[in-house]
């Protein structure tokens, strides 16, 4: 017969394995789900339904790491690995419809210089900014194939491939362009099955540049505009919806501030003056997109140009940041070595460790996935204080009474 220390370590083990049944199996949800529930607690997940206690998990370009970027594939990997966020670069087409593409000249991640029916339409523009005194997103001029010269049905004929030769060859060219509608399709379909909220992070790339295009062929209605209407269509018009509406380009968010009430963010790579300042302070922003790399944890390569160093301790950057009430999200987040510092001993938990406890409200990553597995190890997944590793311990301890007592 079972002593007392038996019965009652049974009972703990029931009282464990009971107050985690009310999280959804691996199957209904992403990896390590969290209680349903807690999706509809405020004090953890804002209007936007999104959370609110711990850094965003922002696939960038969706799961890039792992599959070609902007692509179906990458973006429902993401979502199912667990995004907060799925980021599409906003890319115009000849009928004004819109793709996700890292730029908009394609020649890098597609097969269109294959394609000898478009062989006539390379050509070369300008993709500067509207300022000439300072680089918002300056890329000079580009030779290659822009998406503004094209209807979307003629670039859903492209196949896509993985940027980096680095990474996973094994996807390239099994997917087409993809659009910003898809897009929004997917983190719905799975945020439905999953029963939480999945957003978006569009960004408005290259305004200036594209604006000149389109006004030089006629058109009186900016690319900000076509790009607010296409939002609004898909239902983002507001601040209490999950959508973050980025751009490099400060002119271009000074445009789009009284004409929508998303939340909006702006990008840098530089440190700002107390001018730009004044006019970021203008504009209602939710927060700024940092260049980690650049403004926080400045470094530079070794000797022999193999890996990097930091130069020394962090910047007050992000402090900076909050000091004028915005959120900090942080990119871009890589898992490889060579992305890494020296310091981080080619672990990318490191440096999450690092940005963490500097205070980084996001993390614009391209291996979603990894960054959720961090959360979980921090045991901030779920809530600020995860009452999920107590009950494991707890039920660790029990199963060892109970081993220990037949022993």
């Amino acid at each position: 017969m079972f002593g007392q220390l038996e019965i009652n370590a049974f009972l703990l083990v029931s009282l464990c394995l009971c107050q985690t049944s009310g999280e959804p199996t691996p199957a209904s949800g992403p990896p390590y789900p969290c209680p349903s529930e807690s999706y509809a607690d405020s004090n953890l997940y804002g209007p936007d339904g999104l959370p609110s206690f711990r850094p965003l998990i922002i696939a960038h370009r969706g799961s890039s790491g792992m599959f070609p970027e902007h692509t179906a594939l990458a973006y429902r990997n993401a979502a199912e690995q667990g995004a907060d966020l799925i980021e599409c670069d906003m890319a115009i087409t000849r009928d004004h419809k819109f793709i996700c593409a890292h730029e908009p000249y394609l020649q890098l991640t597609t097969n269109i210089g294959n394609k000898t029916e478009f062989v006539d339409r390379k050509t070369t523009y300008n993709m500067d900014d509207d300022d000439e005194t300072f680089d918002w997103n300056d890329k000079g001029n580009i030779t290659d194939w822009f998406s503004f010269d094209f209807d979307l049905a003629e670039l859903k004929t492209l196949k896509k491939r993985q940027a980096n030769n680095f990474r996973d060859p094994r996807y390239d060219w099994t997917e087409s362009v993809v659009t910003l509608e898809e897009l929004v399709q997917i983190t719905r379909e799975v945020g439905e099955k999953q029963k939480r909220t999945i957003g978006i992070y569009p960004e408005l790339k290259h305004s200036h540049a594209i604006n000149k295009i389109l006004s030089g062929r006629g058109e009186t209605k900016r690319f900000e505009d076509h790009a607010l209407e296409e939002l609004n269509r898909l239902g983002f018009n507001s601040a209490d919806q999950p959508c973050f509406l980025q751009a490099f380009e400060i002119s271009s968010l000074e445009y789009v501030r009284n004409k929508t009430d998303l939340k909006l963010v702006f990008l840098t790579e530089q440190n700002l003056t107390d001018t730009v300042w004044t006019r970021l302070d203008k504009l209602n922003l939710a927060g700024m997109g940092v260049d980690k790399g650049n403004l926080v944890t400045p470094g530079h390569k070794d000797d022999i140009g193999r890996g990097s160093i930091k130069w020394g301790e962090p910047t007050d950057f992000l402090d900076v940041v909050h000091q004028h009430g915005l959120k900090a999200h942080c990119f871009t987040f890589r898992n490889e070595w060579m992305k890494l510092y020296w310091d981080h001993g080619q672990d990318p938990y490191s440096q999450f460790e690092e940005f963490l406890e500097l205070g980084t409200d996001g993390y614009f990553s391209d291996f979603p996935l990894t960054i959720r597995r961090f959360l979980h190890y921090k045991g901030i997944l779920c809530s600020s204080s995860s009452s999920t590793v107590p009950l494991l311990y707890l039920l660790s301890v029990t199963l060892s009474l109970v081993i220990s007592s037949f022993s």
